[in-house]
């Protein structure tokens, strides 16, 4: 049998090796989208070969026939032959003649839509006009997005009571008629919950983005549902309208949750030219109660800093905006001439405002023992203050094309709730990001600190200003720029000014070349020499952010020595 079996593989392999190849089709004397088109619908055949073609021949002109009649081209002159070279190619000559153009258009609102401005705006923005070319896509996309909105604003009864299309080749014209009735708009019912506890009911209903009652929008399921997810107490979410219970044009909307888990553990690593390599590991426990209670416990170790943070938050409100934070850290710092032990416990009460400013007022007591240059100290302060941030971007959070970005602080502190001195701190930095022409970018930046006090040697490490680094003015090491002493050793300083002035060019997907210059100081009098970092770098957008790598030179100094930086993350 072994003999008859090689024989029989042997004449499998033979008609399997002169089988003749499927024909290819090659479609000239059309535009580039027409002809697109034409090969999108001839790639919807089976595979013909050769001598198969006298019996798929009028399959294939009807084939371009149809994507030309999708493009508004119903008279079409049509011819192919085999290619005289290759005979496994057909070329298919095509002239498409004259267009059909709208003669005329009856686009008709109904219902609650004859009102609303989104379907107005859908019409208006529609290519079906009057003496344009019919093209079917554009007809059926118009219907098409009549549909979704509807849908999408609750108007479940919504339907087209009208809609053809009357074709008159000998004319070249045509006639368009669509009537589209939506019906009456549905809003939000009761809310139906799962198996959830009274207080998590609470808790959600603080982050609910409608009201019963309010005029139905799918859109807020879906904020609320991406709500839910970011505060990280729950593992599945399930929010759906609850269409088979509507009542007097009213639909429930059922909610249920599953908590996360009890703890998770995350560890990092990461890079910065500020810090070097660094190694990170946090403990969380996303949902402690059904209040909302949430503890992350937070271990970083780099080379010139060590820290360990607690931090407990309670919702007040909304646990997204509205809650407080319970912190209590120590922090090792030996960096330049600064040696720091310092350890604070502190509340903060957030407000945060999506659409506006968020706010942080909080009140801090720590305590540190350091040593700056030749100064050794200890140091007890309790600091009250407010922080504001204001974050705005166009074009995505992590790559935005325009924007800006408003930071600011304001710390006091007095001997007559105990603490060792008494100041005023203010410190704030805007930043602005513009994109023209789509490839040329321009980033600005300035900071500015102020501390209120006769002598800023009687204030710990951790509040005099330091500058220098890939934040402030690259080209110097971090926090390398401020006063020195006799020995010339860092101090610290009293106030502190940078400004920066960047441009990126785009000369690939996800790539940018950058110019920069930064300039900054810290100084007690200003007197001091600012210091001037430029250079030149390159930008790679990835999922996370910009990965920045620049090589700054420092223009002050002599030889203006240069400092590669790394750093990675949104521009503002």
């Amino acid at each position: 049998m072994q003999p008859v079996y090689c024989l029989l593989t042997l004449l499998f392999l033979l008609f399997s090796t002169g089988k003749a190849a499927a024909l290819l089709y090659e479609v000239e004397g059309l535009e580039d989208g027409q002809k697109r088109n034409a090969e999108l619908f001839l790639q919807t055949l089976p595979q013909i070969e050769p001598d198969q073609l006298p019996r798929y021949q009028s399959s294939i002109l009807e084939a371009v026939q149809k994507s030309l009649q999708a493009l508004g081209y119903f008279s079409p002159t049509i011819s192919m032959e085999i290619d005289s070279k290759d005979t496994d190619q057909l070329n298919i000559h095509v002239d498409p003649g004259q267009p059909v153009l709208i003669r005329n258009i009856n686009i008709e609102l109904k219902g609650d839509a004859r009102k609303n401005r989104s379907f107005k705006r859908i019409v208006k923005r529609s290519p079906l006009k009057t003496g344009a070319v019919f093209n079917s896509g554009e007809y059926e996309s118009l219907k098409s997005a009549l549909n979704t909105q509807a849908q999408s604003l609750g108007f479940f009864d919504a339907q087209m009571s009208t809609h053809n299309v009357k074709i008159y080749p000998e004319d070249y014209a045509a006639d368009v008629k669509l009537v589209f009735d939506s019906g009456k708009r549905y809003r939000f019912g009761e809310i139906v919950y799962g198996e959830i506890p009274e207080n998590t009911i609470v808790l959600i209903q603080e982050m609910l983005t409608f009201k019963p009652g309010s005029k139905y929008r799918s859109v807020r399921l879906g904020n609320l549902n991406k709500d839910l997810a970011s505060t990280g107490y729950f593992q599945q979410i399930d929010i759906r309208p609850m269409r088979d219970r509507i009542e007097n044009y009213h639909v429930p909307i059922f909610i249920n949750i599953t908590p996360n888990k009890n703890y998770e553990i995350e560890t990092g690593t990461g890079y910065s030219t500020d810090e070097g390599p660094r190694l990170s590991l946090t403990w969380d426990i996303p949902l402690i109660n059904d209040r909302g209670h949430s503890l992350t416990n937070e271990a970083l170790i780099s080379a010139p800093r060590s820290e360990l943070t607690s931090s407990y938050k309670i919702p007040y409100g909304n646990p997204l905006t509205e809650f407080y934070d319970l912190q209590v850290g120590y922090q090792y710092k030996e960096q330049e001439d600064t040696i720091s032990n310092l350890g604070s416990t502190s509340i903060h009460k957030w407000k945060k405002n999506p659409q506006g400013w968020d706010r942080d007022l909080f009140f801090r007591i720590q305590y540190e023992s350091y040593k700056q240059g030749l100064q050794n100290g200890e140091s007890l302060l309790g600091i009250p203050g407010i922080s504001m941030n204001k974050r705005r971007a166009k074009g995505g959070k992590l790559d935005p094309a325009s924007g800006y970005l408003i930071m600011s602080k304001t710390e006091l502190s007095d001997k007559v709730w105990g603490s060792d001195q008494s100041f005023v701190k203010l410190w704030g930095r805007t930043k602005g990001l513009t994109t023209l022409a789509e490839k040329h970018r321009f980033i600005g930046r300035i900071e500015q600190g102020a501390i209120w006090i006769n002598d800023v040697s009687k204030i710990p490490p951790s509040v005099r200003f330091f500058t220098g680094g890939d934040q402030t003015v690259r080209g110097y090491n971090y926090e390398s720029i401020a006063p020195k002493d006799a020995s010339g050793k860092l101090i610290g300083a009293q106030y502190t000014t940078a400004i920066s002035m960047e441009y990126n060019y785009q000369f690939l997907d996800h790539w940018r070349a950058a110019l920069f210059v930064d300039s900054g100081t810290a100084t007690n009098d200003y007197k001091d020499d600012w210091k001037t970092g430029a250079g030149f770098g390159i930008r790679w957008v990835t999922p996370l952010g910009a990965l920045r790598v620049d090589l700054a030179f420092a223009v002050s100094e002599p030889g203006a020595p240069y400092k590669l930086h790394f750093s990675m993350g949104p521009e503002i």
